[in-house]
């Protein structure tokens, strides 16, 4: 059920009715707003009906389990939830439990961006201020659901919808207001909900606010695999079928699920709309020739808005890939290498389709080995530049574009005017400071180039040298400010001049934090940097020299917090260039990879789970500032 606002009586003579219809229910769920508005329309007699049920003069009829968004004596008064009468029961602010054999995430309060913005991932506190539940709240209820072991949540209860909650999908499949009014997501939505639905990958989600009954398309989770059907509910009271405030699942536990039906597809199932994780590597049993088509082993350069499909059947052709891919975002051009000479011109089994974004080539790597076309699982990555043509004549290599301009196509540049200018915190006439997209923790920040540098092995030693004084000037501040910073830089040249722009990521950390830095960064490195041990330099500088004289070697470097002494803790840096052709690709989330390894926050690791509102963007710079 939805809001229920007090309305018990209503709410369960709709029960008792469905059940002699269809039987009795095992368990109700209510989420958002339980108990009666204070002062508001009818607050007198929903608070009499619900004295009623408290006092014994009425009963339940179905087992009731609930939730709770404003109310901030109540969320207070019993976190681990409480009996308030008769088959009544308040869940608590947040946990996972076990109810008829399903498990049960939930989550009570709402999202307030200035309570939510004043705490920090892994700070101590409440994990609610007055009914605002606060970082702290999440990251308690994502450790629960994660214990080892634990089977997949089943159902996830929240009062507010998921913010981009219609990403992935068609117009046509998107929430209608019943009244033709605009919603008002900022309102009824919230990231800090996504980022909860992206790390639980519940089967079920089921959230109120709006009054608006609404189904999603299910979606594939990324990591489980299952998908997860979202649904919006109501208010209790509320006429019309766009406002529908009961709705009836017919449910099993996932732990006594077989394989087979949990991994059910229905054919509407889109990508996750929250999560983008990095693109799997190719299986072993691709083919050679579609390997050596897609550029095989190239200094880890990618085309960011280009994937490559192996595995495709003969028969495939671009309509079908069209309608395939037509949820994970817009599609610029689709390409199918074909045998010319064969009778009906079948697919040799690989091709390329090209997005209008890297991001939507992201989001249809997600999709690598989980989209099945004529028994066939398809293979998808992120394209390479191709040494050869398709008939096998020489073709000229596409060159990576070293070029230090201002450039107006460059998500980083300046001159762009769809540059993101609300999250510059300061700039200068060589260098500007800028907060991260997708943040770590609230503090994180970039010093980038005004101009288009793609590495900082390439910059003209004045730039160099004006880029390290604004990382210097933040690591004072910070250190006058108690903490240390991590910082890193990673380069893989892109075949696309565009996208090749420098960032410095810098990521404020506790002293405590700083004494483990070291060693993480020699862990991680262990765990995706196989037989890599990283150099120790002395300057940023020095990379260059570690480089074979070419600025389109790939690289990753970090400035990390080292010993402590009578002059305060040392800087140390590290690198690792990809001279050997034979060592490993720099993975391009690796220095990110780092940070959130040092913090436990390994669902913050792909920056699109992390994404906010642009007014929350705006008031991170603000802050920094």
């Amino acid at each position: 059920a939805g809001d229920v606002e007090g309305n018990l009586v209503k709410l369960f003579a709709q029960v008792e009715s469905q059940q002699k219809r269809v039987g009795a229910f095992d368990v109700l769920f209510a989420v958002g707003g339980f108990l009666p508005v204070v002062g508001g329309e009818g607050a007198a007699a929903a608070g009499a009906a619900l004295a009623e049920y408290v006092t014994g003069k009425r009963q339940a009829p179905v087992d009731t389990y609930f939730i709770e968004s404003r109310s901030t004596a109540f969320i207070s008064a019993a976190p681990e939830g409480k009996k308030l009468c008769e088959r009544v029961h308040f869940l608590g602010g947040f946990g996972v439990r076990e109810i008829r054999g399903l498990r049960v995430a939930y989550l009570s309060g709402r999202y307030d961006r200035a309570v939510y913005g004043a705490r920090e991932v892994g700070d101590a506190g409440s994990p609610f201020v007055g009914a605002a539940y606060t970082p702290q709240a999440i990251e308690g209820l994502i450790t629960l659901a994660r214990e080892q072991g634990s089977s997949p949540i089943d159902v996830l209860l929240t009062a507010e919808w998921p913010k981009g909650l219609t990403d992935k999908m068609g117009d046509a499949d998107g929430p209608v207001d019943p009244d033709d009014v605009p919603i008002n997501w900022q309102e009824i939505s919230s990231h800090p909900i996504a980022e909860l639905v992206a790390a639980l990958e519940p089967r079920y989600h089921i959230f109120g606010s709006a009054d608006i009954f609404y189904q999603r398309p299910p979606f594939q989770t990324p990591c489980s695999g299952h998908v997860c059907r979202c649904i919006g509910l109501g208010r209790v009271g509320s006429k019309g079928k766009g406002r529908q405030w009961v709705h009836g699942l017919a449910l099993s536990p996932a732990k006594s699920m077989p394989e087979a039906a949990l991994m059910q597809r229905p054919a509407n199932t889109t990508p996750s709309p929250f999560v983008v994780r990095a693109p799997p590597r190719a299986a072993a049993g691709v083919k050679r020739d579609a390997d050596e088509m897609d550029g095989g082993e190239d200094g880890g350069q990618v085309i960011p808005d280009q994937v490559f499909l192996s595995r495709l059947p003969a028969n495939i052709d671009e309509k079908r890939l069209a309608a395939t891919f037509r949820h994970v975002g817009k599609i610029e051009r689709i390409h199918l290498a074909r045998e010319e000479s064969a009778e009906g011109k079948p697919c040799r089994g690989y091709g390329w389709v090209t997005f209008s974004s890297p991001e939507e080539a992201q989001a249809a790597c997600d999709l690598s080995e989980m989209l099945e076309c004529y028994g066939k699982k398809i293979v998808i990555c992120l394209s390479k530049p191709k040494g050869q043509g398709e008939g096998g004549a020489p073709r000229k290599n596409r060159e990576v574009q070293i070029v230090i301009e201002p450039h107006s196509d460059c998500w980083f540049c300046l001159v762009n005017p769809k540059v993101e200018k609300h999250m510059i915190v300061s700039a200068s006439k060589d260098v500007y400071v800028a907060t991260a997209r997708g943040p770590v923790v609230p503090t994180h920040v970039m010093v980038l180039p005004v101009k288009h540098a793609p590495c900082f092995a390439a910059c003209p030693p004045e730039l160099q040298a004006a880029i390290q004084a604004h990382v210097q000037a933040i690591r004072k501040m910070c250190q006058e400010g108690g903490q240390e910073i991590l910082v890193w830089e990673r380069w893989i040249p892109m075949s696309v001049s565009a996208a090749n722009h420098m960032q410095i990521q810098i990521l404020p950390i506790d002293q405590v934090t700083a004494g483990k830095a070291r060693e993480v960064l020699q862990e991680t490195t262990k765990r995706y940097l196989s037989k890599v041990s990283l150099k120790r330099i002395k300057t940023h500088a020095e990379v260059f020299e570690h480089m074979n004289d070419s600025a389109e070697t790939p690289y990753v470097y970090f400035e990390v917090p080292g010993d402590l002494s009578a002059k305060g803790r040392q800087t140390e840096r590290y690198m690792y260039a990809g001279v050997d052709g034979e060592g490993p690709r720099v993975p391009i989330n690796f220095g990110r990879q780092v940070a959130c390894d040092l913090l436990g926050l390994d669902r913050k690791v792909d920056w699109r789970a992390c994404t906010q509102e642009r007014d929350a963007e705006k008031d991170l710079a603000a802050t920094f500032r």
